[in-house]
């Protein structure tokens, strides 16, 4: 049994940010990680002899702490570039761009885009919201009840679905206002409208883009964090298990134990070998959501019981690099989110978007003279197709407007993230509350992580903070 300063459980941005913050304090922290690698949804990986994001590729600016720690860790930070389209099955399928907004939200209805997307009905009901005061929809807890409130069905749609639920991987009625919006029904009542309120939002926002990423590619995060950690004291272990927590007197104790493949490649790692176990005095529990409810089911005093996450899409991606000088124009911009097919509608594509990532962020693919697509399948509740190299090719070639064929392929890859992104639904927050509640009664333990403190890195990062501050106290 070795006792030691700080330990943090999970490298994801929030186990991460906690030890790096810790390292900082001179509490050298031990970061115990079941994989191979740090980084949790932030990872990337040499495609057709170019280093690209597979996973997490840009941050919200709603909040300074991520690009200010990347400019701490020497990562410059760069906006997008590109605008982001929208395709509609409707009428034989068309491309638009998307309106300004906030989540899909419109912040201004005589957006000559508007028309394209919304009937002469659904733009006067849209316009309703300008006049109803302010406490139409003001309890809303979801933001599907918020929309659809104040600005009516096609605006829920056509709009905010295929935008909020595209980001967040869940239909607006399982997102909740307050986690994915802060600060938007406050504006609401402030403004006495939804579309102004989402007009503020943007107007005290930072100029530019709404996200930014590291120039380099945002899985260059993860990697300088870790090498900062152990420049500073701490200890990064990957490859090892954590079976178990308990209070040891006023401290803890960690069991954990080498990790082993599971014999589903897509499986988490699991325990083999005799265990190991450390003590400490300040605990940060910083896992996937369904690891970290496991482990504090071990501490009776959370109470945790049978909790169970909300259950999130089956997500997957087709990684393409391509040799396609028809694509240098940016025919899309950045790239496009798909609508739900509307009734009736013939299906176009089998995905739910494409990012064209060497036009998003050309930095990460500059000399290289290749193109890169990220093609995306998965909706929460609606089974995943199996994508295939085939199925992207013509997906892309539709929502791109550009014929793509095998031989222009470079190299690719399919990723798969099942059960991914929890939704971060009204019920689901109130537990996280009740959680936090008796969490303060357990000093030297602290829970952070994307399941606790709202999916992204604008969260997860000023969590970490908050978390790391509390404990070094």
């Amino acid at each position: 049994m070795n006792h030691v300063p700080s330990v943090v459980l999970g490298g994801g941005i929030g186990g991460l940010q906690t030890a790096h913050l810790l390292a900082k304090a001179g509490l050298a922290p031990v970061l115990l990680e079941s994989r191979g690698s740090c980084g949790g949804l932030v990872f990337g990986a040499p495609i057709g002899g170019v280093w690209v994001d597979l996973g997490a590729e840009s941050f919200a600016k709603r909040s300074v702490a991520t690009a200010d720690l990347c400019i701490e860790l020497g990562l410059d930070v760069v906006d997008p570039s590109g605008q982001s389209w929208l395709w509609s099955h409707r009428e034989g399928g068309f491309a638009v761009r998307i309106p300004h907004g906030v989540l899909g939200i419109p912040t201004d209805l005589d957006d000559p885009i508007l028309p394209t997307l919304l009937s002469p009905e659904g733009l006067a009901r849209a316009r309703e919201d300008l006049t109803m005061g302010p406490d139409a929809g003001a309890d809303a807890a979801d933001l599907a009840t918020l929309v659809e409130t104040r600005l009516g069905a096609e605006v829920l749609n056509r709009l905010v679905d295929p935008v909020a639920g595209g980001v967040h991987s869940a239909h607006p009625s399982q997102l909740s206002v307050d986690i994915i919006s802060p600060g938007l029904r406050q504006a609401m009542v402030r403004e006495g409208s939804l579309v102004r309120a989402a007009a503020a939002l943007r107007a005290s926002a930072p100029a530019g883009a709404v996200v930014s990423s590291a120039s380099a590619g945002l899985f260059t995060l993860p990697r300088a964090l870790a090498s900062r950690i152990i420049e500073l004291g701490g200890t990064v272990a990957t490859r090892r298990v954590v079976t178990g927590i308990a209070r040891d007197g006023e401290a803890w104790a960690i069991t954990h134990h080498e990790a082993g493949r599971a014999p589903d490649p897509a499986a988490p790692p699991i325990p083999v070998g005799e265990p190991e176990v450390l003590t400490t005095d300040k605990l940060v529990v910083a896992l996937d959501g369904r690891a970290a409810l496991d482990l504090l089911r071990g501490v009776p005093e959370l109470e945790v019981g049978d909790w169970q996450l909300p259950q999130g899409a089956d997500l997957a991606q087709v990684c393409l690099v391509l040799d396609a000088p028809a694509l240098d124009a940016g025919p899309r911009g950045s790239g496009l989110l798909v609508t739900p097919e509307a009734e009736g509608a013939e299906k176009q594509v089998a995905c739910k978007a494409i990012t064209h990532y060497s036009i998003k962020w050309p930095g990460v693919v500059a000399g290289t003279g290749k193109h890169v697509l990220r093609v995306s399948y998965g909706r929460a509740g609606v089974p995943t197709p199996e994508p295939t190299l085939a199925g992207a090719l013509a997906d892309a070639s539709v929502l791109l407007g550009v014929d793509l064929a095998e031989d222009q392929v470079a190299g690719h890859t399919i990723v798969h993230f099942p059960n991914s992104l929890p939704p971060q639904t009204p019920a689901h927050r109130v537990r996280v509350r009740e959680l936090a509640d008796r969490l303060a009664d357990l000093p030297g333990l602290a829970i952070t992580g994307a399941w606790y403190a709202g999916n992204g890195l604008a969260a997860v990062v000023a969590d970490a903070a908050r978390v790391a501050n509390e404990l070094a106290r």
